[in-house]
């Protein structure tokens, strides 16, 4: 796998920062993957909180694919083009509730559930007609509102058993990278304020038997699972070690915007928003892995390990992230229109400058078997069963180690065209600059240049591509459709990062509008947006010579891949007066 050069740095620095041994300063440990990192930000989470999606604002906006960078008159100009604001002749109250119907499809067998149903709200706005002439500047339009950017909620999960890797593998390489011992965290003498954050779930693991350091020398490994895993010879299986996974993220990106957009002699619009954005996620990760050995006994129906005095039969590991902050940008756009049928738009996104406190906590717990019970430290229960459990303390990043950055600059252009009062055409092209995103604040330790190194090398200039049509069969009845697709984020497509990223969306809108009276119309439309990820591995370990670069060790799950498909229906009630 091609992994980013942030993930190459970070496993550097991890095995110098931590390093004791002379093997230390001439190898190091990289380590990631979906289960891997959750104590701190990476750049696939801010990739993930800079983009915005097709199907919000109003209905009409979301049936015709956002395409209304030239259109305008509809308050999702507010966050797209705010020049069309200055082509609303009325004052205008809209309000739009939202459905979001996600479904996850995953390249190993389902576990659990894979889909995650949302109410919401995508557009809530008001323009007010503040100024009506008959000089050069026709009107003058303030617009208050609230227009829904992306989606984060969704929900994925499967599993996959055959394995011979264990998560505890990748564990114990960690913290022979590190300076503990057993001694330096059993019982009293553990301080996790004390310890690298990114060496929490490895504790957890030592804490629930996952690995140990038996002659307290620094050397862990997986002691509770057996090391005769397969047969060399012929590859045969001599354990199955099955691996589940879900991740489930609630939360949105929504902007309240303050706007004002001109009319100038009904050739010119102009118009400026002020975007304050609002940004929710939380995350659960839930990893779990079952041992099953092939001989099977009365007691213990996962069979035995001969191996091994005590050996582990289930572990699960549970995650959680929270993220919350709010954002700033402005908006300038221009739309002229040099014949009565033909608009051509375009408009400028500033970077929205994000600030966010993030909350991170782990939990463990494990169930293991005494074969035969010869350690005075463990105590199975009656029938030999050995039950563990430990969670880490709430780890906090708020404050003066808060994050922010900055998400990419954007670039539209849009071009309609109007068939008299019958229907219209709207093409428009998105350039968004992900390679500028950049990390202003971190927690202290945390190197924020290695984060815009990485968005330099990794990442690039992104195109997004509208296009949507409206048609009037009768004057108060509007028949609208719309397609976008957006990708290339990736400067080489086969880039793995630690986490899954977006590679490619895909985006088809239909709906339809009633003019109910002169005052009020109604507007439905459904959208289906499907989103292919990057392939990515539930965790990774790769041990590498410095100075050549020769993998030395490698542990790895198998690589998975996801796509996310979102359904959506959405009702915009609109009052004119």
């Amino acid at each position: 796998m091609k992994i980013s050069g942030f993930f190459c740095m970070w496993g550097g620095l991890l095995a110098l920062m931590t390093g004791t041994s002379a093997s230390a300063q001439t190898t190091a440990l990289r380590t990631g993957g979906l289960m891997v990192d959750k104590d701190i930000v990476m750049p696939g989470d801010l990739f993930e909180l800079s983009q915005t999606q097709f199907n919000f604002g109003t209905a009409r906006s979301m049936a015709m694919a956002g395409a209304f960078t030239s259109l305008g008159a509809d308050l999702s100009s507010m966050s797209i083009n705010p020049a069309g604001l200055g082509m609303f002749r009325r004052s205008e109250l809209t309000v739009t509730p939202l459905m979001n119907f996600a479904r996850a499809e995953n390249s190993a067998a389902a576990y659990g559930k894979n889909s995650r149903d949302r109410f919401s709200l995508g557009n809530i706005g008001l323009v007010i007609n503040a100024y009506e002439g008959t000089g050069r500047l026709v009107s003058l339009n303030v617009g208050f509102g609230y227009n829904r950017l992306a989606d984060l909620n969704y929900r994925t999960s499967f599993f996959r058993t055959g394995n011979v890797g264990s998560i505890a593998d990748m564990y114990a390489m960690q913290m022979r990278y590190s300076p503990l011992t057993q001694n330096s965290i059993r019982g009293n003498n553990l301080d996790w304020n004390r310890l690298d954050a990114n060496l929490w779930p490895a504790v957890l693991g030592y804490k629930c038997a996952l690995i140990d350091d038996p002659d307290n020398d620094g050397m862990w490994s997986p002691t509770w699972i057996s090391s005769d895993r397969y047969d060399p010879a012929d590859g045969a299986h001599h354990i199955d070690i099955g691996q589940y996974s879900t991740v489930q993220s609630r939360g949105s990106l929504g902007e309240y915007a303050l706007s004002l957009g001109a009319n100038i002699g009904n050739k010119v619009y102009v118009g400026a928003t002020i975007g304050i954005q609002s940004l929710y996620q939380k995350k659960e990760y839930y990893y779990a892995e079952d041992y099953t050995y092939p001989t099977p006994s009365d007691r213990n129906p996962e069979g035995v390990a001969p191996d091994l005095d005590y050996q582990l039969l289930y572990s699960k590991l549970n995650q959680a992230v929270v993220t919350e902050g709010t954002g700033v940008n402005f908006k300038l756009g221009v739309t002229y229109r040099p014949i009565e049928n033909l608009r051509i738009g375009a408009a400028f996104h500033t970077p929205t400058y994000y600030s966010f406190d993030r909350k991170y906590q782990g939990a463990m717990a494990s169930l293991s078997y005494a074969n035969r019970h010869t350690d005075p430290d463990v105590t199975p229960d009656k029938d030999g069963y050995i039950p563990l459990e430990m969670q880490t303390p709430l780890l906090q990043d708020d404050g003066p180690n808060s994050w922010s950055f900055i998400s990419p600059s954007r670039l539209l252009l849009g071009v309609s065209y109007a068939f008299g009062s019958r229907g219209v055409i709207a093409v428009d092209y998105e350039r968004a600059w992900y390679n500028g995103i950049r990390v202003k604040d971190t927690p202290s330790g945390v190197p924020s240049g290695s984060y815009d190194d990485t968005f330099r090398s990794v990442f690039k200039g992104a195109n997004t591509l509208r296009v949507g049509a409206e048609f009037k069969p009768v004057p108060v009845v509007s028949l609208r459709a719309g397609f976008g697709v957006s990708g290339s984020w990736l400067q080489d497509r086969h880039t793995q990062l630690s986490s899954p990223i977006a590679k490619r969306i895909t985006y088809y809108g239909a709906g339809v509008g009633f003019l109910l009276s002169r005052s009020v119309v109604l507007d439905v439309a459904y959208s289906y947006q499907t989103t292919a990820m990057t392939a990515y591995a539930l965790y990774y370990a790769d041990e590498y010579d410095t100075a050549t670069g020769q993998l030395i060790e490698v542990n790895a799950s198998d690589e998975f891949t996801t796509d996310i498909d979102r359904h959506a229906l959405a009702v915009t009630l609109g009052f004119r007066f």
